[in-house]
């Protein structure tokens, strides 16, 4: 499939690694020198100087842009996007379909949201079509976002902003978990390099358990919280300080300013 790929940076570059290791014939464009000498040569990539020229007849075309840079965009390819009909995916944050057809129309268009995740191949990606009942489309879609983590097809693009909270924004709360677990393993006289070390695997190494053996959180936390332990003290200060509702009051925080 012939792919074209705006924005190769963090999440681009990712989505990039995805598109050729499902076999994509690559043009991208980015507006980074850094970035185009980092993809300079690689094999099954081109590299496109001009917008326009970057669109070349593909047959699926990859905002991965910044969301405010998206508008400027399309305005400038939109006669040349509509003459050759692709199918639009875009990776913009918060970037609704409707953004797409105010310049295009009615066209194809898939709206993705990948989290940071994704970088390492371990992220989550919503999925949405608009204008899309093609099969095979559908699977390449789907094919190429499975390359970078687990994705979920959803039949509402409401969904796809309400996801923002719970598999965007979420990788900040937990690494604001793991830092103030760092921070409590050196209080107690571990060194910073292990702290850090210990408090990633136990996050890591809980979420891979419960993935793997599809039990439940509050499960495997009574589990652990043995009468009259340890655990059990350590949840009930975290109860008491709030800590349950200080993540769902940060997604319905995260949710308003979005809308």
């Amino acid at each position: 499939m012939k792919v074209t790929l705006f924005g190769a940076g963090n999440m681009g570059g990712a989505i990039l690694e995805a598109l050729l290791g499902n076999g994509c014939s690559v043009t991208v464009y980015d507006p980074s020198e850094t970035v185009r000498n980092r993809l300079s040569g690689r094999e099954g990539i081109e590299l496109a100087t001009d917008v326009i020229a970057a669109l070349n007849g593909s047959e699926m075309v990859f905002f991965a842009v910044k969301p405010v840079m998206v508008g400027k965009l399309c305005e400038t390819i939109k006669d040349e996007l509509v003459r050759i009909d692709p199918v639009v995916v875009s990776v913009a944050a918060g970037v609704k379909t409707s953004v797409y057809e105010k310049y295009f129309g009615s066209l194809r268009i898939v709206r993705t949201m990948p989290n940071l995740p994704a970088l390492c191949g371990k992220g989550y990606t919503a999925i949405f079509y608009k204008n899309i009942d093609d099969c095979a489309v559908k699977k390449a879609v789907m094919d190429i976002f499975s390359s970078v983590g687990e994705t979920g097809e959803f039949d509402s693009e409401d969904k796809i902003d309400k996801i923002i909270p719970v598999t965007s924004s979420s990788p900040a709360y937990v690494c604001l978990l793991i830092e103030a677990m760092a921070d409590g393993a050196v209080r107690l006289g571990f060194n910073r390099k292990d702290a850090y070390a210990m408090c990633e695997q136990a996050v890591l190494g809980t979420a891979a358990y419960l993935k793997e053996t599809g039990m439940h959180p509050a499960e495997l936390k009574d589990r652990i919280c043995s009468p009259a332990g340890t655990t059990i003290e350590s949840v009930a200060a975290l109860e008491e300080d709030g800590f349950r509702y200080a993540i769902l009051d940060a997604m319905e925080k995260c949710l308003k300013k979005i809308g």
